[in-house]
């Protein structure tokens, strides 16, 4: 590469930590290089580690390389490492925590935004004329965040939250929790169920429900993102809602995936792929000097594997989002994922 203006991408990513992510995240980055780079690109990956420290480490190993934009870490501790690492050199840094609290000042975080999610599903909800919602979920910091969530969004569309449980997040405990909810819906009910998990203890919570006599006629279940690809799989969830990225761009990258590495990609590979396409994307007529502000924070937004998202000026995500309906042994989307944004939308 003697000779090119070479535009140095920097990966910093947990292999040692979390090497079956960290590697998926690499072949979505790789794709994203050979779709869409060109040969000017260069990937440098490095191991995140497990903590701020080793993530501020690899982070400066890379502004020592010359990196023009890192990417990664996964972790929250990670990315605050590596931008403290990177804020002096202003080089931008594309994290995937989901923690929005560390974004902003040239730290972007190209993720799942919980409280996004949440705003979608009670603003579907509201407009449907459902007023009245219990809650369930796990308590940890993901379920914590989701009663904050719905409690500002129920205020903001004049929802009344009228039960929440929080649980220890097992099987046995998500049921006894959906029990004493069913049962409290007797005297003050709900006309939806928010139901903020995933894989088995989503199946137990729906199963308990409907066994302690919820009628799913009158009370819709509904649900985040974490819901794709186990909500169809239970048959208590039929009827439910849940909201989710644009279906059809991801099914779109998943096939390039399978067929380019013979095993299908992890929920968060997207993300690699995502964040080294728009590095390539702006390093295009810019070169290594294509990474300013006004070019991640473009207001008419990017279309990736997840669908349309654009950075704010706090560093979080906004992304367009759908709505899904699960059906017997499948899903639908009942609203589907906008294909651009508002000019004067926030």
């Amino acid at each position: 590469m003697r000779g090119r203006e070479v535009v140095r991408v920097g990966l910093l990513l947990p292999f040692s930590l979390r090497p079956q992510e960290a590697n998926a995240l690499y072949n979505a980055a790789e794709l994203a290089l050979f779709d869409h780079g060109d040969q000017n690109t260069l990937l440098i990956p490095r191991d995140a580690g497990a903590d701020e420290a080793s993530a501020n480490a690899a982070a400066r190993a890379l502004v020592a390389d010359g990196a023009d934009i890192i990417i990664g870490p996964v972790l929250r501790e990670g990315v605050v490492g590596a931008a403290n690492a990177a804020r002096g050199e202003n080089i931008p840094v594309i994290g995937f925590s989901s923690d929005r609290t560390i974004g902003g000042n040239g730290t972007y975080l190209l993720s799942f935004q919980l409280e996004d999610e949440i705003s979608r599903i009670v603003s579907y909800a509201a407009q449907h004329n459902i007023r009245t919602i219990a809650l369930l979920a796990p308590s940890n910091e993901y379920g914590r965040r989701v009663e904050q969530s719905l409690r500002e969004e129920a205020r903001l569309h004049g929802v009344t939250i009228v039960h929440s449980r929080l649980y220890n997040r097992t099987d046995a405990e998500a049921s006894a929790a959906a029990t004493a909810v069913a049962n409290a819906l007797r005297t003050q009910p709900a006309q939806g169920i928010l139901i903020a998990e995933s894989g088995t203890a989503l199946r137990a919570i729906g199963t308990a429900l409907v066994q302690a006599g919820v009628d799913r006629s009158q009370v819709r279940f509904m649900g985040t993102s974490v819901w794709a690809g186990d909500a169809q799989r239970e048959p208590t969830l039929a009827g439910g809602w849940y909201v989710s990225p644009d279906p059809a761009a991801r099914t779109s990258f998943e096939g390039r995936y399978q067929s380019s590495y013979g095993t299908a990609p992890t929920r968060l590979a997207s993300l690699g792929y995502d964040a080294v396409a728009l590095a390539a994307l702006l390093s295009r007529n810019g070169g290594p000097n294509g990474f300013t502000r006004n070019q991640l924070e473009n207001g008419e937004g990017f279309s990736g594997s997840d669908g349309l998202f654009r950075f704010r000026s706090n560093g979080a995500i906004e992304r367009g989002l759908a709505i899904i309906e699960v059906r017997q042994n499948e899903v639908a989307t009942l609203d589907a994922a906008p294909q651009q944004f508002p000019r004067s939308g926030t």
